[in-house]
């Protein structure tokens, strides 16, 4: 008894808990941020048959072509399409999976590190701590699949400097490299950085060996793409994508931003909960009065956690170079930062255990608790899911337009009204609808209730009950 009831299995039970209440609850409720609805009604495009892998359609009726970002996380999420169907849970469920698979490459590192599992919710729990990390995972964002593919590559390319049998890990870690750039382009290539973060770390990375595994990284990269480019199909799209993403950089079309330190304080920010957990750990160490003497195993403690930060600002300074930055960037660069932490925590946990097997009523309790509240998240999961929690009076319209004029494909909408992407987003994904800017003589057109109403062009006012636009037709 004494060994399920400790600090590492009622913790173990706190990040299931977080992972049901800040995760899995809000990820099944309805309302998503724009750019994940948009990847995920390109995906149902892949799915529908609908373009093609280097000429993607956003939206079909009108032909319009989506190369702002790699084909493979659209390619990916089409088979979950094909699996589940045309559901709205469907690019909720890949992002679900996708997440843990994350935290399951994460208990890898951890078990890399400290040959066991057991406190590897020390990670897990910090992770899930970072806003970014729950933002990517619910709104169905590209984040959750790069990380996973950038987590492998680094993970492999660590298991191979490390040594054995690095002909083998060597091309896994090269592999989900070149699939990361398969992702995200550009930034999902900073595990080419590994082998040099290691190195300024532990200095027992022989330098031939850095320059050779460097040397196979970066130009394996550029002589895949080099092959690729050969095709005028794949160079084209590539032309297109560096078209649509870098003119005028590193002023963007996607410019937010005027100072380049803006992603350096919201890594800052995003990177509070974990310290402040940590911070908590140690002072309930000290509260304990636990003195830990320098011992050989703890100093290689500030060399791994040297490497993890390098590699965690690999991924994320560089984003700094361009006036685009959004916090959700950070997302694939915070696992190695928990890492980091998490080694240099471990011993305090392990203290604090040990102190705590003395509480065994105390632990009873708190293990009852978090399981109560387990069950109760799982059951106010499966009972408001489906529920419109963002974008509620917009989306609300949106299923009772789109319910009205089914077999419609375009309809017309105030020059004002089309600014707003995420209408866009929500009629391209639950109904197959293109929205016209103006009034372009289609059966249906939209203004959004803050205008002032409008009865020309022909069109005439219909009552159907709405709360965000107001509705007019030809007929």
């Amino acid at each position: 008894m004494k060994t399920f009831y400790s600090i590492n299995s009622l913790f173990w039970l706190v990040v299931i808990t977080v992972f049901i209440w800040l995760v899995v609850f809000p990820m099944f409720q309805l309302g998503m941020f724009t750019d994940g609805m948009l990847y995920a009604s390109i995906s149902r495009n892949f799915y529908l048959g609908q373009g093609s892998w280097w000429n993607i359609y956003s939206h079909e009726p009108t032909k319009i072509f989506f190369h702002e970002q790699p084909p493979l996380v659209f390619w990916l999420q089409s088979f979950f399409f094909q699996i589940i169907g045309d559901s709205v849970y469907t690019e909720r469920l890949y992002s679900l999976v996708l997440i843990l698979l994350n935290g399951v490459i994460i208990l890898f590192f951890w078990k890399e590190l400290n040959n066991e599992s057991k406190t590897a919710w020390i990670p897990i729990l910090l992770w899930l701590s970072i806003y970014s990390v729950r933002f990517s995972a619910i709104n169905n964002l590209i984040e959750n699949t790069l990380q996973f593919f950038d987590l492998c590559s680094v993970y492999f390319l660590l298991k191979a400097i490390k040594g054995g049998k690095w002909f083998i890990k060597f091309p896994l870690g090269f592999g989900f490299l070149f699939l990361a750039s398969l992702s995200k382009g550009f930034q999902g290539l900073f595990p080419i950085a590994t082998p040099f973060c290691y190195w300024l770390a532990f200095r027992n990375f022989p330098l031939k060996k850095l320059l050779l595994f460097s040397f196979f990284l970066v130009f394996g990269i550029f002589g895949i793409y080099y092959l690729l480019f050969q095709s005028p199909e794949i160079h084209e799209s590539y032309k297109a994508y560096f078209a649509s993403r870098f003119p005028g950089f590193p002023f963007t079309p996607h410019t937010n931003t005027n100072n380049r330190l803006y992603l350096f304080s919201q890594l800052i920010i995003e990177l509070i909960p974990p310290i402040i957990i940590c911070g908590i750990i140690f002072l309930i160490a000290k509260k304990f009065f636990i003195r830990f003497k320098i011992e050989s195993k703890y100093l290689s403690e500030r060399k791994l956690l040297l490497f993890f930060f390098l590699v965690g600002f690999t991924a994320s300074i560089p984003l700094m170079i361009s006036y685009e930055q959004r916090f959700f960037y950070l997302t694939t660069s915070m696992p190695f930062f928990v890492l980091g932490l998490s080694i240099v925590i471990k011993k305090y946990v392990i203290q604090i255990d040990s102190i705590l097997q003395n509480k065994l009523s105390f632990l009873k309790r708190l293990n009852a608790t978090l399981f109560i509240l387990i069950c109760i998240g799982i059951i106010a999961t499966l009972l408001f899911a489906g529920r419109v929690t963002r974008d509620k009076e917009l989306l609300s319209d949106v299923f009772v337009i789109g319910e009205k004029v089914k077999g419609e494909d375009l309809i017309d909408i105030s020059n004002s009204g089309w600014n707003n992407w995420t209408s866009h987003t929500y009629f391209r994904r639950y109904f197959n609808i293109e929205l016209v800017s103006g009034a372009c003589g289609h059966k249906y057109f939209l203004v959004p209730k803050n205008e002032n109403p409008q009865n020309s062009y022909g069109y005439k006012k219909v009552e159907w009950n709405t709360t965000y636009y107001n509705v007019y037709s030809t007929n």
